[in-house]
């Protein structure tokens, strides 16, 4: 029995990815669940698992090519029904780095077994900050850290992923010159970008001074930044959502008081804010929906999408069966997701699905109030503001309370003004019955 290896689908739109790296070769044994690629899509680069276990016996596709999504990047076959897959023995500086059985396997991905490899880093000897004990490529980066030399010093190898490793060879530039700015001296994109606009820059000429500007020209300086690929595909993505998409938006601000006063210890605003986003759209589910092509789809379960902000551009990971969570295992999943997003270590399934999205600004208290373009085929979207103690009227008389404006903007080809009041009015009935 052959199982196809497939180009997924990291992100809606998505028409095409690179191939970064195999991390395993023809002939290899593998689990499923185990890393076998890299792949690169518009926003992220994100692991490839086996989806079965068995051996690669055949890659398709080379590294650094490009093909649409759905193609066959390479064959998994099992051995035979029943066949047992053996064990996979890596090694660390010619010792053993696991043994064979379960009770003492050490939880790794084969990238941060290989980079262990090449720069002599024990994997015993880490603490791995993954779940369950999971050690992650970072991790060992940290260990380099605190070994010394990882700006590329010392014959330490340049940290690094493999697309930034890709972008600094195709542009000639030297990644040992470039200070990191990544955790750990890590270099990327945005990094390597810089540089190659930094290169591009004309020099003058020692024989051939400056010349002095005018003085009409004073103030008139300007530095060209270079587009990361993230952001050129959220420019061109939000744009055709705004252009076909007629938003319609919906305000109101809501007393978050006495919820706060209830929340049960070590769970967030943030985790309050989604579970009370699920609740609601499973009141008002015309919001819980997306439009592809001219068809109207509704969803039983909600796919709730996260805008998390990172240094060149926004992803928005999917919480997949959010309303099958209470609101301490929906906050125990919100904090692992934003963490990998911020990683880059989400997987391709959580990329993508999503059937309605909140973006929350509030961590910046200054923000009273906002509108949030919809991110495509959904239909709607929440803007949340800074909660934060306002006066209001309450019975005739002045009082502070905790208070937040939610916005949400809603496609009004397929959704009406009062499906979103609803939903604003479902949001604050669950709002004002929270007790913990």
């Amino acid at each position: 029995m052959t199982t196809d290896v497939v180009l997924p689908n990291v992100g809606f739109g998505m028409e095409e990815g690179r191939l970064i790296a195999w991390l395993k070769a023809p002939g290899d044994t593998v689990r499923k669940g185990e890393v076998i690629a890299e792949v690169e899509g518009d926003k992220t680069t994100v692991e490839l698992e086996a989806l079965t276990d068995g051996v690669l016996t055949e890659i398709l596709v080379q590294p650094d090519t490009v093909v649409p999504v759905g193609t066959v990047l390479a064959r998994i076959s099992k051995s035979g029904t029943g066949a047992a897959v053996p064990a996979v023995t890596e090694t660390t500086g010619g010792q053993a780095a696991q043994a064979t059985t379960p009770g003492e396997k050490i939880q790794a991905p084969p990238v941060a077994r290989r980079l262990a490899q090449e720069q002599g880093i024990d994997l015993n000897a880490l603490s791995g900050s993954g779940p369950g004990g999971r050690i992650t490529r970072e991790d060992v980066e940290s260990a380099m850290v605190q070994r010394g030399g990882s700006n590329g010093t010392s014959g330490s190898k340049v940290l690094a992923a493999p697309a930034v490793r890709r972008l600094a060879q195709d542009k000639g530039v030297d990644l040992s010159a470039i200070r990191g700015t990544g955790k750990g001296g890590r270099v990327t994109r945005s990094d390597v970008e810089a540089a190659i606009a930094q290169a591009a820059r004309p020099t003058p000429q020692p024989s051939e001074p400056a010349p002095v500007p005018a003085a009409a020209s004073y103030g008139d300086e300007r530095t060209e930044v270079t587009l990361s690929t993230m952001r050129r595909t959220i420019a061109r993505r939000l744009s055709a959502s705004m252009q076909e998409m007629p938003h319609f938006y919906v305000s109101g601000e809501l007393d978050f008081t006495n919820a706060l006063r209830a929340l049960p210890e070590g769970i967030g605003i943030n985790a309050l804010l989604l579970y009370l986003t699920v609740k609601a759209l499973k009141d008002v589910p015309e919001l819980n929906a997306t439009y592809e092509d001219g068809h109207l789809y509704h969803y039983p379960h909600v796919n709730l999408a996260v805008a998390v902000a990172l240094p060149d551009g926004l992803l928005t990971p999917v919480l997949r069966g959010a309303d099958d969570f209470s609101l301490s295992g929906l906050a125990n999943r919100s904090r692992d997701l934003i963490a990998r997003a911020r990683e880059g270590k989400l997987r391709p399934e959580e990329m993508q699905g999503g059937t309605f999205t909140v973006s929350n600004l509030g961590v910046v208290r200054q923000i009273d109030q906002f509108t949030a373009i919809i991110n495509p085929p959904q239909v709607g979207i929440l803007a949340i503001g800074a909660v934060k103690e306002r006066p209001i009227v309450i019975n005739g008389g002045l009082h502070i309370r905790a208070t937040a404006h939610l916005t949400v903007s809603a496609d009004h080809r397929v959704v009406d003004g009062m499906v979103s009041a609803r939903f604003i009015e479902a949001f604050d009935n669950h709002l004002q019955a929270f007790n913990g």
